[in-house]
Order: structure tokens, then C-alpha cells, then sequence
């Protein structure tokens, strides 16, 4: 196509000064006055045409525009891709041949010798990348960097990666982080002391919060009595965690000294903005922490999709209850009942005999607001002392129970779940049946994991209540309904305390005491306790030859194990992990066994120096201080035996260090 011809600004000065002098000369030569009219119209017509001309000659066509933009795009892509540290090499997709490369592919890949690109090198590259075995990092000189190959359009490129790397923990180390530290127990103390003591104790923990702060560079502020603000950045919140947030331990070895029942519990959170939901997510941390049991520190990002993290918590729970959180816990659970129009109680699987009194316990306390009110139960998972429970109660007729077939087509939007001795869902006795509910309330003295129900409307969990009948029995204390407890009813609501107590022996308080008090003064039967809680004779041999099983795991831990094809009840397993540690010298006692859904499951139990919970949410499970449980898909009892064995070892060394 032929080049279009352009008037440059010196040829349209020339014109212009060549039909000026004409003008003039026409001037001066005709005289006629319509000629020179004629001659001064055709001049101008002249240029009129000579600029229509310019116009379209420099009007571009659709197609030359673009030829223009990808004309200097094409050279502006080409000055970029020479000066920026990318290195671009272009090459045929069927011969892999190099048509061309910028300097900085040639600057990496080139060759000692002449310093032309190795043209081998990138070739062995891009074969990499056809045959799909080479990565997509390379590194070349002590550099590490990031590739990327189009085989549509035949280019490969590579940067410097190292750099970026280096740069994200800096990064990472600035974000903010909010903490906030709670003194566990405080109200409880000052109750009983002198102003003179309430004012040396604000002293010495203020200084102990202002020493820590000081000595980590972090900024606080004191927002009540026993509670603290502070803000920092995720590089001291990584040496905080490195160092196991000793500070737990410092805080309670000076209370110890001053024979103060004070320990401290956090939660913390980080991330990259959004400073108030930071925050908020601090505070859930920390009420985690608290109904935990106190005395450790819980910390996750502001992100839904990352776990939470653990520290401490290596004493027993020392957050104390009060009286006045039940009685305002009861107000509203009995509001929360006059909204619905019928009640589920459910315990967990394969009830045990605090799931089952803490479920008529609050069945009664619900029947008191709402006729329409249901303990369920699974009748393919009842152990020999729950069936004699059960028909005991029915006998009694004082209680509605109701299978879970007979409650599932019963349910309806105006129905009310209560989770009972448990707060997991993995763990609800059914699952089916949960779904079906849009709100729950839980009441529990297990402390709080996360696999929690995300619809629960009310939470009454207490790690430090020695079992979930106690806490319900409080409720119904504080109820002051109009009937009272039948003697069977307040007989298993005893049993269950005692089971988890055995026998008012461990993890027992005033308050347990108290509530025992209570039950015994409705009529609690010992001898109807004893007959349904009575062990068989086929049940007591298998729990002996669970305990025959057992091996010491260092100088104070039995771990015992069933066959990998033997079926141990739940019951079976817990009685001969209470049964070990009633002997002398143990702190720690762990069954492996499996259950009746073909599972390996390990049941645990400690004194008070070993922490069976944090072994048991390691393994998937969890549970108690001393007294926890797990199961563990797609493991035989002896690897589970073994995955258990390894992670005693790793707690207890991050237990000393």
C-alpha cells in the first residue's frame, strides 16, 4: 500500500508566502477590479482545498489507529521488558528454538564464557515444563526464582523471587495484634478482704502487668479492676508463644507466694486490618479461655478459617463459679423456654450416667415451662446400668422419654434442642436430629472446643462444676418450680455425680457438696444409687482384662489397649481407666479399645500434673483437665496406641520445657 503523502509545518509556511507575493504582484499589475475579485476567490478556494486535503490526509482509517497503538505499545512493552528485572524469552511451541529474549533473561542465563544467553539451559527448562517434571522455581546462582510458561503464545517468564521472600516476614512480623488478660478469680477474692489488702493487691498486679508490658515493649491499658487492653505487633506476639506465654507461670508462682488463687487468662488475635473485628475476636478468645478453666491463653487470626491455639492451662480449672451467673443463667433459659412450644433434652452418645441424670434434670426443669418436654434417647446404645436406668424411670413415670424415631417427626420449627454433657457435635447423640433444630442451648462442664454448634442461643458451660447433673441441679435449685424432684429423679441426678466424682473423690468443691446436700434432702436413694450403678459379672472381667493390658509409660502413666478386633463399650473403658488410676503412684491413665462403631477410641483420666485434655485435642478429642476422651478414623487400636504414645512424649516435653 502506498505511503499517504503529510504536509510537514514548513511546506504550508512556503505556500503561504509564495501566494502572498502572487497576490501582491496581481495587485499591482491588473487594474481591472472583478478580476482581481476572481483572482482573490480562487485563491482562497485554493487553500480550502489545500487544508481539506491536510484533513484527510491525516484522518487515520480504524485499521491505522490500531496499527499505531500496537505500534507503540509494542515499543513501550519492548523499553519495559529491556529495564524491568523479568526475564521473557520467546520460542517456538513445535522446535522449541529461540526467536528472542530481553536483557535480563540473558544477564541469568548466560554463559561464563561469552556471556550469550545458554540457550541450552532454557531449552531444558521449557522441555520441563512440556513434559510436566519441572517445577515452578528454578535456582540459578544462589537466587530462587518464580517461572511461568504460556504454551499458547510460545513465552517464558521468570523473576527474582528471593526478594519477595525476604520481604514477607517483615510484613508478617508488623501486623497488629489486641490482647486481652483477665485475672482469673479476682471478684472472688476481694469479697473477703480489707480495703487496705483490695488496694495492695490492685498494686501488685498492676505492676505485674506493667513489668511484662515494659520489658516486651507493649502498649496497655487498665479498662477495670482485673481486666487489661493491650496492643502490639505479631513479631512480640511470636516470641510470646515461642516462649510458651511463660508469663502464665510467673504470674501464678508470685500469686503462690503471696498465697493468692490468682492465675491469668488472654485472648488474642492478629491480622491485617479491620482493627474492630480484631478486637472482637480477642474478646471471644478470651471467653474461650475462661470456660476452659482459666489460666492459659487462647489465641487465632481474624480469619473464620484458621484454628484457634492453646497455651497453658496446665493447672486444674481455678476460675471459680458463681451464684449469681447461675441464677441469671436460669432466668434465661426459663425466658428462652416460654418462646417455644415443645423440648428436646439430648445427652451424647452411648449415655453414661451424667449424660442421662443431667438430661432429666433438665427435661424436669423445662417440663416446669413447657409441658411438651423430652429426654431422647438412642435405645441401640445403652449400656447394662443405663438400661436399668431407663426402666426404672419409666416405671417411675415421672419422666418423658422418647426414642429418637419417635422425636424426629415431632419436631417442628417451634421446637427447642438442649445439648446436655457435651458441647461437640461430633459427640451429640444424633446427629439427624440436631439438624432439625435451628436453636440450641447447651449446658456443660466440658470445656468448649471447636466444634461447636454455630445455632447455639444460650451457653451454660462451667469447666470448674464437677459434672453436668451438678450444674443442672443448680438451675433447679435457683428455679424454685412448684414441684419437686421424684427420689428416683433426684437419685440418678446423684449417680451422675457420682460418677464423675467417683465417689466425691476427685474434682469435687463446696458446691458439689452443696448440691449433693440438696438432692440427699428429696430423697436420694444410696441403695437405688448402688443397684443401678452395680457392675456385671461379664463387664467386670472385661474391664480387668483391659487393666491387665496396661504398660507404664514413663514412672507415673498406664496406657492399656484392647485387641484390634475386640468391641469395648465406653463404659467398660472409662471404668478401667478410673480403676488404674486408683492406684498407687499413677497420674495418668489412657484405654485404647475399640468401640462399638468400629472405631479406635481412647478414654483418659490424670490426678492433677498431667493435662489428658490437651493430649486428648491433639489426637481429635477432647474433654476435661483429667478426665478426657477421642476417637481416631481410619486407625487400628495398635496404631492408635502408637500415634497415642508419641503424643504423650511431645506434651510432656513441651509440658518441662
Amino acid at each position: 500500500m502506498m505511503k499517504k503523502f503529510r504536509f510537514e509545518t514548513i511546506h504550508l509556511v512556503l505556500m503561504g508566502m509564495i501566494l502572498f507575493g502572487l497576490l501582491a504582484l496581481c495587485v499591482r499589475v491588473i487594474g481591472s477590479q472583478s478580476a482581481l475579485i476572481m483572482i482573490l476567490f480562487m485563491t482562497m478556494a485554493f487553500v480550502i482545498a489545500l487544508l481539506y486535503y491536510q484533513k484527510m490526509s491525516y484522518e487515520l482509517t480504524e485499521a491505522e489507529q490500531i496499527d499505531l497503538l500496537n505500534s507503540q505499545s509494542e515499543l513501550s512493552l519492548k523499553t519495559l521488558l529491556d529495564q524491568m528485572p523479568v526475564g521473557v524469552v520467546k520460542f517456538d511451541l513445535e522446535t522449541d528454538a529461540i526467536d528472542w529474549y530481553n536483557p535480563y533473561a540473558k544477564l541469568i542465563f548466560s554463559t561464563t564464557e561469552s556471556g550469550d544467553l545458554d540457550l541450552d539451559a532454557v531449552a531444558e527448562v521449557i522441555a520441563g515444563y512440556k513434559n510436566a517434571t519441572a517445577n515452578h522455581t528454578l535456582e540459578i546462582g544462589g537466587n530462587r526464582y518464580a517461572t511461568y510458561i504460556d504454551m499458547t503464545s510460545g513465552i517464558f517468564y521468570f523473576f527474582d523471587s528471593s526478594r519477595k521472600t525476604e520481604a514477607l516476614p517483615s510484613l508478617s512480623a508488623s501486623r497488629p495484634v489486641i490482647g486481652v488478660i483477665s485475672v482469673d478469680n479476682y471478684d472472688d477474692i476481694i469479697d473477703d478482704m480489707m480495703d487496705s489488702d483490695v488496694s495492695q493487691l490492685n498494686s501488685f498486679i498492676a505492676t505485674f502487668i506493667s513489668k511484662f508490658s515494659q520489658e516486651r515493649h507493649i502498649f496497655y491499658r487498665r479498662v477495670d479492676m482485673d481486666r487489661f487492653y493491650f496492643f502490639t505487633n505479631y513479631a512480640v506476639l511470636d516470641d510470646l508463644m515461642s516462649d510458651k506465654f511463660q508469663v502464665l507461670e510467673q504470674f501464678r508462682a508470685e500469686c503462690q507466694e503471696r498465697k493468692l488463687p490468682l492465675t491469668l487468662s488472654m485472648g488474642i488475635s492478629f491480622g491485617d486490618d479491620k482493627h474492630n473485628q480484631i478486637g472482637a475476636v480477642a474478646l471471644q478468645n478470651l471467653n474461650i479461655a475462661l470456660v476452659r478453666g482459666g489460666d492459659q491463653v487462647v489465641v487465632k487470626e481474624n480469619d473464620d478459617q484458621k484454628e484457634l491455639l492453646y497455651f497453658g492451662g496446665g493447672t486444674v480449672s481455678t476460675v471459680k463459679r458463681s451464684r449469681t451467673r447461675t441464677r441469671a443463667m436460669m432466668t434465661a433459659i426459663s425466658d428462652k423456654l416460654k418462646t417455644v412450644q415443645s423440648v428436646y433434652v439430648v445427652g451424647h452418645h452411648h449415655l453414661d450416667m451424667d449424660a442421662l441424670g443431667s438430661a432429666l434434670g433438665m427435661q424436669f426443669f423445662a417440663s416446669q415451662v413447657v409441658p411438651e418436654s423430652y429426654v431422647v434417647y438412642n435405645p441401640d446404645e445403652l449400656s447394662p446400668d443405663i438400661s436399668r436406668a431407663l426402666s426404672r424411670i419409666q416405671e417411675d413415670g415421672q419422666t418423658s422419654l422418647i426414642s429418637i424415631d419417635e422425636a424426629l417427626p415431632k419436631i417442628d420449627k417451634h421446637s427447642l434442642l438442649i445439648m446436655v454433657d457435651h458441647s461437640k457435635l461430633s459427640l451429640t447423640l444424633s446427629r439427624e436430629l440436631y439438624d432439625r433444630f435451628t436453636e440450641v442451648i447447651v449446658v456443660d462442664h466440658h470445656r468448649r472446643d471447636e466444634d461447636f454448634p454455630k445455632n447455639a442461643v444460650l451457653t451454660f458451660i462451667e469447666s470448674g462444676a464437677s459434672s453436668a447433673s451438678e450444674l443442672v441441679t443448680e438451675l433447679i435449685q435457683f428455679q424454685a418450680a412448684k414441684t419437686r424432684l421424684t427420689k428416683l429423679q433426684a437419685s440418678i441426678l446423684m449417680a451422675g455425680i457420682m460418677l464423675d466424682t467417683k465417689n466425691f473423690s476427685t474434682r469435687v468443691t463446696s458446691r458439689t457438696f452443696d448440691v449433693a446436700s440438696y438432692l440427699r434432702t428429696l430423697g436420694s436413694d444410696s441403695i437405688e444409687i448402688q443397684s443401678i450403678l452395680a457392675t456385671d459379672f461379664d463387664e467386670y472381667r472385661l474391664i480387668n482384662q483391659l487393666i491387665l493390658s496396661g504398660e507404664r509409660i514413663g514412672a507415673n502413666i498406664i496406657v492399656a489397649s484392647g485387641a484390634d478386633q475386640q468391641v469395648y463399650s465406653n463404659v467398660i473403658a472409662s471404668k478401667a481407666a478410673d480403676a488404674m488410676l486408683a492406684m498407687a503412684n499413677i497420674e495418668a491413665t489412657f484405654v485404647i479399645f475399640k468401640n462399638s462403631q468400629g472405631k479406635a477410641a481412647i478414654s483418659a483420666r490424670s490426678r492433677s500434673k498431667i493435662n489428658v485434655q490437651r493430649i486428648m485435642e491433639k489426637l481429635g478429642g477432647g474433654g476435661h483437665f483429667n478426665l478426657a476422651a477421642c476417637q481416631i478414623e481410619g486407625m487400628t487400636v495398635t496404631e492408635a496406641k502408637l500415634s497415642l504414645i508419641e503424643t504423650i512424649a511431645n506434651e510432656l516435653i513441651d509440658i518441662k520445657e
